[in-house]
């Protein structure tokens, strides 16, 4: 509530202040185990009495889970998006002074959107912890954030399939670019060559990898005045 009452660079920083004291908090504190983290022994599993209805030990359960939850998040917000909530929240993003002129309650939209997001992103560290088995305050940096905006990039910003294409690609280059069987020492300076790489997205695919399809599917003026 107190960050959305800035705007411009203020808002960016305001959000990143909050971000460090969050970090700092846990990583200066025991709140969480302090610098170390909390390692996380057990998985959770889901029963009905006796019976075992979700262990997250075995892997393929884990999967299926994390893709029905995506799947269910993606169809979720298209849901969102389309209704009248998500077209005033596209009003607001396009010109915020006219819909409050308009009657529409921008703070509280605004406030709406933030928790969802915060909801979603609960979910995801949720799967996280459960994954690795292991939380630090690094979690917390906004070296988390840089990583997230970078997949929206990548991917195309405005668009839900391309935060999911984007969130692909940047996890498949770090894995690729970060390989020493392939690239030897390079290897060790794939942060380099990933800038490089996110750099020419932005420079070349303003729209990112999901505007690719777009761009070549898209017919020659010509054609489309015969059609």
């Amino acid at each position: 509530m107190l960050v959305l009452r800035t705007r411009g660079i203020y808002f960016i920083m305001v959000t990143l202040a909050f971000s460090q004291m969050l970090f700092f908090i846990f990583h200066d504190t025991k709140i969480g185990g302090g610098s170390d983290g909390i390692y996380i022994y057990a998985k959770p599993v889901m029963k009905l009495g006796e019976v075992e209805l979700l262990n997250l030990e075995k892997l393929d359960n884990f999967y299926w889970l994390v893709l029905a939850l995506t799947l269910a998040a993606y169809l979720l917000l298209r849901r969102v998006l389309g209704s009248t909530f998500g077209r005033a929240l596209l009003g607001i993003k396009v010109n915020e002074h006219r819909m409050r002129a308009l009657g529409f309650p921008v703070f509280r939209y605004q406030l709406s959107s933030f928790v969802l997001s915060g909801a979603l992103a609960g979910v995801a560290g949720y799967l996280a912890a459960a994954q690795y088995g292991f939380v630090n305050p690094e979690i917390l940096s906004w070296h988390q954030s840089g990583a997230v905006l970078m997949m929206v990039i990548l991917g195309g910003m405005g668009t839900l399939h391309g935060a999911v294409i984007g969130a692909f690609a940047f996890v498949l280059l770090q894995e690729v670019l970060s390989n020493q069987a392939w690239f030897g020492a390079s290897a060790k300076h794939w942060q380099l060559a990933m800038g490089l790489f996110i750099m020419l997205v932005a420079l070349y695919l303003p729209q990112g990898m999901a505007g690719l399809a777009q761009k070549f599917g898209r017919k020659p003026a010509a054609e489309a005045a015969d059609e």
